[in-house]
């Protein structure tokens, strides 16, 4: 297990704060919408402290699908439409019962929030945010284990492997994760369990028969100044039974770190100025230049954990709270190509 804190995550706080002008409040995640052929794609995330899990089929401009709650695991239908180059309607619920409906935007130039979305009841009340972030799984079939508490506030979602004949294998790895699950919880004490917060959700980053790779986001408010963000990761070989390393996609002797360090301050400086250049647009006034970038390769922490995702590698910093929305930062294996392992599992997850 690797893990990166972070405090007072800004764009969990948006979705806190967005929560205070409807009844509900829903937060998943998306990589993309490709409606220009069939593809079936998957989502995790939830509404209020409710966690969900999505499946849409796009056939063209067309999309069929249904979400579940962890809690329940009963599918609810859904059924909508895209209009290119990046709207997306769905309307939940099936005949006549029509129970609330997406209107969402697709976003590029992000890796956080790549559908963001308002939802409502269909009469339009109960108006609640949305972000949609998208999970790659395949054969293995990965399901969520509910834990939750009254007092304090407890909702966690963890990830398990579920079958009728799990391998040795299998079975280490839903013990790592519950292991993992159980201590990031011991360290949340609350003032006071009237007052205490605290949820944990998960994305598959990706899976197959070799190795699994998922994400933990931990959210906890104990009552202080602030509440807490935590990112933690399972790198998982399946095939091997043991967690992965970044032995397991480098080379030997190779400056990948090097080469990672140059990518994340190059892309960490562009996201600062592509927010200073949003903020000053909103505000209507001129970009503000910074006297020194945002961030340099002397000032970067060391990696504090990584994923595997097909579109590239993900890694995650422990950043201070001020710097807290750059904490995880996508690279795609292309830039990391000359220091990979062929046989190595970034392999397994890039390979057709």
């Amino acid at each position: 297990m690797q893990r990166t804190t972070s405090i007072t995550n800004p764009q969990r706080l948006l979705v806190r704060i967005l929560s205070f002008a409807g009844p509900w409040v829903i937060s998943f995640s998306v990589l993309s919408v490709v409606a220009a052929q069939t593809s079936t794609q998957e989502y995790r995330g939830s509404i209020g402290d409710k966690h969900i899990e999505m499946r849409l089929s796009f056939d063209g401009t067309r999309i069929k699908g249904t979400y579940q709650y962890d809690q329940f695991r009963q599918d609810i239908p859904l059924e909508g439409s895209f209009t290119p180059p990046r709207r997306l309607e769905l309307t939940e619920g099936s005949g006549k019962k029509k129970t609330g409906k997406f209107v969402c935007e697709k976003h590029t130039n992000t890796y956080d929030v790549d559908l963001e979305c308002e939802w409502s009841r269909i009469d339009g009340s109960g108006k609640a945010y949305v972000t949609l972030r998208e999970q790659f799984s395949s054969k293995v079939k990965i399901a969520p284990k509910m834990i939750t508490e009254r007092r304090p506030r407890v909702s966690i979602s963890l990830p398990q492997i579920e079958g009728t004949s799990l391998t040795p294998a299998m079975n280490a790895f839903n013990l790592l994760v519950q292991s993992v699950v159980q201590q990031a919880k011991k360290e949340f004490a609350p003032e006071s369990p009237e007052r205490g917060l605290y949820e944990l959700n998960y994305l598959v980053m990706w899976s197959n028969d070799d190795l699994i790779s998922v994400e933990l986001e931990e959210y906890s408010d104990s009552g202080g100044a602030h509440p807490n963000s935590q990112l933690m990761t399972v790198n998982y070989s399946l095939a091997a039974n043991r967690q992965l390393t970044l032995d397991d996609i480098f080379k030997k002797g190779t400056k990948y770190e090097t080469a990672i360090a140059e990518y994340v301050t190059k892309d960490i400086n562009r996201r600062a100025d592509q927010m200073d250049q949003e903020e000053a647009q909103r505000n209507n006034r001129p970009v503000e230049k910074r006297d020194e970038p945002v961030m340099s390769e002397d000032g970067l922490p060391p990696i504090g954990a990584f994923a595997l995702r097909p579109d590239g590698l993900a890694v995650y910093f422990d950043f201070p709270h001020v710097m807290a929305v750059f904490d995880r930062t996508l690279i795609p294996y292309a830039v990391l190509r000359d220091f990979l392992k062929t046989d190595g599992a970034a392999a397994q997850v890039t390979k057709p």
